[in-house]
């Protein structure tokens, strides 16, 4: 399978996912992501399904392996405003695998966080309506999360517009005001 055509797979179980939270009666609205980098497949296909959907009130953690970017010309998941990052440094994670949590039930599971996203023969499992692997999913994510350090936002994806309308800048490490 190539790149393009994962990460369309990806974009179409993403927004099926987030459509039926967004349907069902008072779902989780969370996702959360482990993922290589915002070159990742996974990260890209997430991107262009909030993109695509309308805004819905959703609690989005993401960790990186590493935040290089192949192509800054490209629209990247750091750019989503609302978005909290971490890295994960600790090398010994590496063989952990990629993973996506959509709302309660929903798990996309990919390569390990070291192999090359370009690779054609990739390691992908869906898991649609599956509480039982959600909850696997998620403990596994709550353990790397706690490992992970806050990555800080990058300038444009911080500033939110009611953030600019009331001038506020509280939650950045420096004022905006000198």
């Amino acid at each position: 399978m190539s790149r393009t055509d994962k990460e369309t797979r990806l974009k179409d179980f993403i927004v099926e996912s987030l459509t039926a939270l967004a349907e069902g009666p008072g779902g989780n609205g969370s996702i959360s992501m482990l993922v290589r980098s915002v070159d990742s497949p996974a990260a890209r296909a997430l991107s262009a399904a909030l993109a695509e959907l309308p805004l819905l009130p959703l609690d989005i953690r993401v960790i990186l392996a590493d935040t290089r970017i192949e192509d800054a010309t490209l629209p990247s998941l750091r750019d989503n405003a609302g978005i909290e990052f971490r890295l994960l440094t600790d090398p010994r994670f590496g063989a952990s695998h990629e993973q996506l949590v959509v709302g309660r039930t929903h798990v996309w599971i990919g390569d390990c966080l070291r192999r090359d996203p370009n690779k054609r023969d990739a390691f992908e499992l869906y898991h649609k309506a599956d509480p039982v692997a959600r909850k696997c999913a998620a403990v596994s994510f709550e353990n790397l999360w706690s490992r992970a350090k806050t990555l800080m936002p990058l300038k444009g994806a911080a500033l939110a517009p009611e953030m600019i309308a009331t001038g506020n800048a509280s939650g950045f490490p420096w004022s905006h005001r000198q």
